[in-house]
């Protein structure tokens, strides 16, 4: 085996043209492959960063069985004992953050200008931190219970600006109808168009003084990273049984998991394509270059070498292309990635978004494995039927070949 081994890594090096021929077409190949992978993670990656630091958090904790169901009455479900709560989430080591909040909605007034809206209360001094992804194109985040935050399309609608005072009218858990006059400290552009539009934050005291209770309706946490969320869901179905958690991407599975589960079903279907061409692309530079050899092989199978190590010679060789080709093209990808497209790829806005993102490549550990593997293992396949088919030739065809 290693003189097979030692004969196909010298046959790389007697015709440096046609071996040159065959790196570049696996070069490209690796190249593509781990620079749209690195795409591929980095767009993830920003949606995903977006989604958890805009609202969400790494995941909200609700009162058992109150998710996505429709109440009369919602806040007799809500949590009362809050002191109780918190302390038992904080006691999860993995959780870095708890943020409690109340989700209600009002009638936002400036004016005669009378729009129902979506509101949510926080408390700015423990959110502001980590939720860091509002984009405030002017003004800033909410600091106190005299403040509101408001999205880009709604300060729109409402034609205001930082420094006007909005009336929130709403109605408190007893049926009775409350009021709120706010300042704007901020309007945010988050690119969702129906958040911006119809979302505004005020501080928990301001909420809950407008619906006239103590109770909170959810906990937003922030955990280690995202892949702390099983454990932490664990510990509190176990700690907190009354209670029930749940991750980001079910909180916003119309826009985050619905959209991942299709680009990564995308980007699958066009990795497989983009295989197929550098499959394709090393087959053909593969069987002219055995075509041009077949006197070669006319010659050693007339010498006494049986079919078997030839094809095993050969096949080595197209593996030690494919793995330096591999090594050239992840050389390239990296070169690109530090130079050409160290500023970020600029993306139109996508379905449902309203403001332009730049891509920075992620390019992970795993994919530079995937790059070197994968156009290896393609070359070696590519190259299976041309070098059978050859070395399955009589040998005075082969003499005559060339």
């Amino acid at each position: 085996m290693r003189a097979i081994l030692y004969l196909a890594w010298r046959n790389l090096f007697r015709n440096t043209r046609r071996t040159a021929a065959s790196l570049v077409t696996v070069a490209f190949g690796a190249t593509g492959l781990l620079i749209f992978q690195g795409f591929n993670e980095g767009l993830m990656n920003q949606y995903r960063e977006n989604t958890i630091r805009v609202r969400f958090g790494h995941g909200q904790v609700f009162p058992k069985g109150y998710f996505e169901q429709v109440f009369e009455q919602p806040w007799k479900q809500w949590i009362e004992d809050r002191a109780g709560v918190e302390a038992g989430l904080s006691s999860i080591p993995q959780v870095k953050g708890v943020y409690p909040r109340i989700g209600f909605f009002s009638f936002v007034i400036k004016g005669g200008i009378n729009l129902a809206a979506r509101g949510e209360g926080v408390l700015p001094e423990r959110e502001n931190e980590f939720f860091s992804r509002m984009n405030f194109e002017a003004g800033r985040d909410l600091r106190d219970a005299g403040e509101i935050v408001i999205g880009k399309g709604l300060a729109h609608s409402l034609d205001v600006k930082v420094g006007d005072t909005i009336t929130l009218l709403g109605q408190t858990i007893h049926g009775q109808m409350n009021g709120a006059d706010l300042i704007v400290a901020g309007i945010f552009h988050t690119g969702k168009k129906d958040f911006d539009d119809g979302f505004f934050r005020v501080h928990l005291d301001a909420a809950q003084r407008l619906l006239d209770t103590t109770r909170i309706e959810h906990f937003a946490l922030q955990t280690g990273g995202v892949e702390d969320w099983p454990v932490v869901s664990q510990a509190i179905t176990e700690k907190l049984p009354q209670l029930e958690a749940k991750p980001f991407e079910d909180l916003d599975a119309v826009y985050y998991k619905n959209s991942v589960q299709f680009l990564n079903t995308q980007f699958s279907f066009i990795r497989s394509i983009m295989l197929i061409i550098v499959a394709l692309g090393i087959f053909n530079t593969i069987a002219v270059g055995l075509l041009e050899r077949a006197g070669e092989v006319g010659a050693l199978r007339a010498n006494g070498e049986s079919r078997s190590r030839l094809f095993s010679i050969y096949l080595c060789e197209s593996f030690f292309l494919g793995l330096i080709g591999g090594a050239i093209g992840i050389g390239a990808a990296v070169i690109l990635d530090k130079t050409l497209l160290a500023g970020g790829i600029p993306m139109p806005p996508g379905p449902g978004i309203t403001r332009q993102y730049f891509i920075l490549l992620e390019i992970q550990p795993s994919h530079f494995v995937q790059s070197l593997s994968l156009p290896a293992l393609t070359t070696v396949l590519a190259s299976l039927w041309p070098i059978w088919n050859l070395t399955r030739k009589a040998i005075p065809a082969l003499l005559r070949a060339n």
